[in-house]
C-alpha cells in the first residue's frame, strides 16, 4: 500500500512538472485524485496502476487546458548526462532552461557524482545568471526520476545506459585545463547545441535563442 502510495504521488509530481506552467496545480490535484478513484475502484490487478492513471490523468489535463483555450503542451523533459565533468552537464540545462523561459525541464545525470564541480563552469553559470540545476539519477542504476524524453550524452565515453525517450550524442570537450576564455568559448559552443536541439524538438525559445539559429 505503502509503495502504490510513493508511486502515485510520483506521478502527481511528474505531471506537476509537466503541466504545471500551463495549469493551476488545484486543477492538477484534483484531475489526478479522481482518476486514481476511478481507477482504484475498478482494477482487478494494481501492478501497473500508476501507469495507466499517469497516462489518463494526462490526458484529462490535456482536455482542460484546451476547454479552456489554452495551446501550451506538456513540458519536454531532457537529461544532460556528463561522466568526465558534470558541470558541463548543469551548464547545458541551466541554459536549455534560460533559453525556453523555463519551458522545458532540464536536469543534469550525476553519473559520476564523486567528481568535483568545475570551478570555470561554476563562474560562467553566475556570470549569465543561468538558474540552478537538479541533479538526478546515476549511470548503471536503470533509475532516473520522470524519465526524460531525451537524454544528452556530452561526449563519446558515456555509456548510453540512462533510460530516455531518445539517445542525443554530442562531442563536448573536457574543459579541464582551459583558460577562462577558452571555458568561456565552450560555454557558447555548449548553447548552440542546445539552442539547435530544442528546435529539433519544437520547443518555443526566447527571442535570444531564435537570434542564434541559423537563417
Amino acid at each position: 500500500m505503502i509503495k502504490m502510495i510513493n508511486n502515485f504521488n510520483n506521478v502527481r509530481h511528474d505531471l506537476h512538472g509537466r503541466f504545471g506552467h500551463a495549469c493551476d496545480a488545484r486543477v492538477i490535484d484534483a484531475i489526478v485524485d479522481d482518476v486514481i478513484a476511478d481507477h482504484s475502484a475498478s482494477a482487478t490487478v494494481t501492478d501497473f496502476l500508476p501507469v495507466f492513471v499517469a497516462r489518463d490523468a494526462a490526458e484529462r489535463i490535456g482536455e482542460h487546458l484546451k476547454s479552456h483555450g489554452a495551446t501550451s503542451s506538456p513540458r519536454k523533459r531532457i537529461l544532460f548526462a556528463s561522466r568526465g565533468n558534470g558541470s558541463r552537464a548543469k551548464l547545458a540545462a541551466a541554459l536549455a532552461r534560460q533559453l525556453t523561459d523555463e519551458g522545458v525541464l532540464a536536469t543534469a545525470a550525476a553519473t559520476h557524482p564523486e567528481n568535483a564541480s568545475d570551478s570555470k563552469l561554476v563562474a560562467i553559470r553566475e556570470e549569465r545568471g543561468l538558474p540552478t540545476v537538479a541533479v538526478t539519477g546515476r549511470a548503471g542504476t536503470g533509475r532516473v526520476l520522470d524519465a526524460p524524453d531525451v537524454v544528452v550524452y556530452m561526449d563519446d565515453s558515456e555509456s548510453h545506459d540512462l533510460p530516455g525517450l531518445r539517445q542525443v550524442q554530442w562531442d563536448v570537450p573536457n574543459p579541464s585545463g582551459m583558460s577562462m576564455d577558452q571555458v568561456r568559448d565552450l560555454a557558447d559552443d555548449i548553447e548552440l547545441r542546445v539552442v539547435a536541439l530544442l528546435d529539433t524538438l519544437g520547443v518555443p525559445v526566447t527571442a535570444r535563442a531564435e537570434a542564434l539559429l541559423p537563417v
